[in-house]
């Protein structure tokens, strides 16, 4: 009597319950931020879906390499007093807006800031306006350094003055 009371157990926990609800399989979260495109079409799919944030190590790696990637740092100006990831093009977020153009001709941009809020917003405005290429350092300047990337001090922060380096005329 007692294996069969087992038999029933084990076949009634098996059977679908009308009270049991399966728990919903939910996809993986991704890791990283993906730009869809806007305006549904297929033209420029693989670019606007393309991964829109770009690793600290993967940067440090790709620069140490020689690949030609360029970095917009998008921090306001008191900011990048404090130092710039080296050959940093410095172009605030807010003049973005206006100055995006500066780097229609370039192959890849890689934005960044200070946690990297800022240069994801910057990167994906980038992708609105066609550069497909740009990106987001994800933890910017922040997780340049954790990883060892060095940092440039701009001239004016070591005492030069203002405009010296440009020439003045």
């Amino acid at each position: 009597m007692v294996s069969a009371e087992r038999e029933a157990a084990r076949t009634a926990a098996a059977a679908p319950s009308a009270d049991v609800v399966p728990a919903p399989i939910s996809a993986p979260v991704p890791s990283r931020v993906e730009l869809a495109p806007a305006d549904g079409s297929d033209a420029h799919l693989a670019e606007a879906l393309a991964t829109i944030a770009c690793g600290a190590q993967e940067l440090r790696e790709r620069i140490g390499a020689g690949e030609p990637v360029t970095v917009v740092d998008v921090r306001e100006a008191f900011e990048v007093l404090t130092g710039t990831l080296p050959n940093a093009l410095c172009i605030p977020l807010a003049e973005l807006p206006a100055r995006w153009k500066e780097l229609e001709n370039i192959d890849e941009v890689v934005c960044y800031c200070a946690t990297g809020e800022r240069s994801l917003e910057a990167a994906r405005l980038l992708r609105e306006n066609g550069l497909f290429n740009a990106t987001s350092l994800e933890g910017g300047i922040t997780a340049w350094m954790e990883v060892g990337g060095t940092v440039a001090r701009p001239a004016a922060a070591r005492g030069a003055s203002p405009g010296a380096d440009k020439g003045s005329g």
